[in-house]
């Protein structure tokens, strides 16, 4: 053997060597380079009976570089992001949480990290989830684990802390304890003391002890009790149909336990709310009832939810349980008998399927005392019935357990022979749309209301009218009843056609729903025929009792133009200020300086026009500059609605459970 291979052979034994000794340094001191990964999801270290748990796969797509988002340079074209950057509510945010400051300093500190590493890149950007138990009314004093599949790095560094003199704790002001299965890190900038522990590639984070080694314990234990391994967190959140990276944000929180940490007491909503809406609802729904919540929830090219809740059985009331029990409607009969119906141009559509009468008698019941007892006056005054129950049982009877409501623009001619006494309030175009189980005892109540018209308000066009019309319209039986109390139209119209009852406030509305639903096509087009709609129907629960699907780019400027309205007839002027001062410049203009009495009978005529039109110019140059101090807030939720192109709820009930879904598409660039 030649001596320059001799000297090869020495080297490679050498090297050999000292791979092998580094190798078991390393693994003795740190941890195995070639050991496995965990081979589950990292819920299988939570606990079964945490109290909240969220999870997010492929963080990375989110923030990247760390903190920064993804999509920034996208986000900051679109006009919904751009009106939240720029908004009050933002700089309030921005304000209490620092948040400015926050990330440079957290760049600052990022900037640190050796090898100018991406922080998700060493910790938690393929898997990060935490998890925890509420403690108390602060949600701080919450006590919490990270769970965050690390790199190499990040193993490194989590193994490194075991060896506190090594890298140097104390001199940055930290303590390390080292204990079997986690260290204890306090001091430095540290609100609290963390416990830190390493199981293959997964780093634990935990404010307890008891959570780090609940990791440990569970690992030896094959996850037999996990979260991971509970059959709500299987069916509500592993087995759900999922997109394929899988990566949507993972729910759980114990709702009750939230609820009772918070301290919150009492009813929500308000049943005895002077306000009609929450004092529905909270007839409808108890805050107090709910168990849990669990699900997804995803923001790949909008926002995508499917969440599943228990409720609390002994506290859902009688009249609750009897409607939760309600089967509900699947998807061919929302496509073939409810959606067949909606113009495709619809700002809301919605479906439900209740009971009539045990619906009506908790609206009744939400309803102020005094205006609870004018209605019954009204109806009892008629001489067809006693009180209020005695109509409820007849539309019970006579009107099926499902109903749908149409709001689109009303842009349709005015009826030049409609009523002219209303207030001109912008309103859309409104259709309840009810199935009949009864014809008979419809027409019944419809001919008692007309018949009786001055007891319910009704006004014609002259004091011989009662402003009552009955008369067939395309063989279909229709009746106006004319209100001033009306908003808008002044008007409330009905027809039945078939087993359908149409009860709309515009009339020309009626012709419209009815030839969408026998004819459609490009001429009179269907949501059910709308692809949008069909796509995120087909993507959502296959039943219901509740679906409700909006329309931004159609319900948004209808519901601004109602609020401009609200606005505006908050203005505060001093016409007694302005028309005289109006009326100078006018006939100074106009008129030579000459006074209103001068001028003839003609020029008098031309001068109030003028000074009309000048007057209304100048009260809506008020309302502009008024406006956004008026309506600012709720015009700028207004924008950030438009974001999406379409949103789609739907709510199944159950007396023990509910499913929700929530689809709203919002592209994140607008042309």
């Amino acid at each position: 053997m030649s001596l320059k291979s001799r000297f090869l052979r020495i080297a490679l034994i050498v090297l050999g060597v000292l791979l092998f000794a580094g190798y078991f340094a390393f693994s003795t001191f740190f941890f195995n380079p070639f050991e496995s990964s965990l081979g589950f999801d990292v819920a299988a270290l939570a606990p079964r009976n945490v109290d909240f748990f969220v999870a997010k796969a492929r963080l990375s797509d989110w923030l990247s570089p760390f903190p920064e988002l993804k999509h920034k340079a996208a986000l900051a074209k679109n006009p919904a992001w751009k009106s939240w950057i720029e908004s009050p509510e933002y700089a309030s945010l921005e304000r209490d949480l620092q948040l400015e400051k926050n990330l440079k300093d957290l760049r600052v500190q990022l900037a640190q990290i050796p090898f100018g590493t991406d922080l998700l890149t060493v910790f938690g950007g393929s898997d990060l989830a935490i998890a925890g138990y509420f403690r108390g009314t602060d949600l701080q004093q919450s006590d919490w684990a990270v769970y965050g599949r690390a790199n190499w790095m990040g193993k490194f560094a989590a193994s490194a802390l075991r060896h506190p003199g090594i890298v140097g704790l104390e001199k940055q002001g930290f303590h390390a304890a080292v204990e079997e299965e986690y260290v204890a890190l306090s001091g430095g900038q540290l609100p609290r003391e963390l416990y830190i522990t390493r199981i293959k590639d997964v780093v634990v984070i935990a404010t307890t002890p008891e959570l780090a080694k609940k990791a440990h314990e569970l690992d030896r234990k094959q996850y037999e009790d996990s979260l991971h391994q509970s059959a709500n967190y299987h069916d509500f959140i592993q087995a759900r149909e999922r997109n394929a990276d899988a990566d949507e944000v993972e729910v759980y929180v114990n709702a009750r336990k939230l609820v009772e940490n918070l301290g919150f007491k009492g009813e929500w909503p308000n049943t005895k709310s002077q306000d009609f809406t929450p004092a529905l609802l909270g007839r409808l729904f108890q805050l107090g009832s709910l168990k849990n919540v669990m699900g997804i929830v995803g923001i790949d090219g909008g926002v995508q939810a499917d969440l599943h809740g228990e409720f609390s059985s002994e506290l859902i009331t009688k009249d609750q349980e009897k409607l939760y029990r309600m089967r509900g409607f699947d998807r061919a009969q929302l496509m073939s008998e409810a959606a067949t119906l909606c113009p495709a141009d619809a700002g809301l559509f919605v479906y439900a399927h209740a009971h009539v009468g045990d619906f009506l008698r908790q609206a009744l019941g939400a309803m102020e005392p005094a205006l609870r007892q004018n209605i019954e006056d009204a109806f009892r005054s008629t001489g067809e019935y006693q009180n209020l129950d005695q109509l409820v049982t007849q539309l019970d009877n006579a009107i099926k357990d499902r109903a749908v409501l149409i709001v689109r623009k009303n842009d349709y001619p005015p009826d030049a022979e409609g009523p002219k006494n209303h207030s001109d309030e912008p309103v859309p175009a409104v259709a309840l749309v009810l199935w009949m189980k009864d014809p008979k005892i419809v027409d019944k109540i419809r001919q008692t209301i007309g018949e009786k018209g001055q007891q319910f308000g009704l006004k014609g066009r002259n004091e011989t009218e009662i402003g009552y019309f009955k008369y067939f319209e395309a063989g279909y039986e229709t009746r106006e009843y004319w209100s001033g109390a009306i908003p808008g139209t002044g008007v409330i119209a009905t027809v039945t056609a078939g087993e359908v009852l149409i009860v709309t406030n515009c009339v020309r509305m009626i012709a419209h729903l009815l030839k969408v639903q026998t004819q459609g096509g490009d001429k009179y087009p269907r949501l059910a025929d709308d692809p949008r709609f069909e796509s995120l129907v087909q993507s959502a629960l296959p039943r219901s009792n509740v679906l409700a699907w909006m329309n931004p780019p159609v319900l948004a400027p209808i519901l601004r133009e109602e609020l401009r309205w609200n606005a505006g007839s908050a203005v505060n002027v001093d016409w007694n200020a302005i028309t005289p001062l109006e009326e100078r410049k006018i006939l100074q203009a106009s008129y030579k300086g000459r006074a209103k009495e001068q001028l003839t009978e003609e020029e008098r005529a031309a001068f109030e026009t003028a000074l009309d039109e000048r007057l209304k110019q100048l009260e809506e140059n008020f309302k502009n500059q008024q406006l956004p101090a008026l309506a600012g807030e709720r015009d700028r939720w207004l924008n950030w609605f438009e974001a999406s192109d379409g949103v789609l709820t739907m709510l199944a009930l159950d007396p023990k459970s509910w499913d929700f879904t929530l689809r709203a598409p919002i592209p994140l660039e607008r042309k």
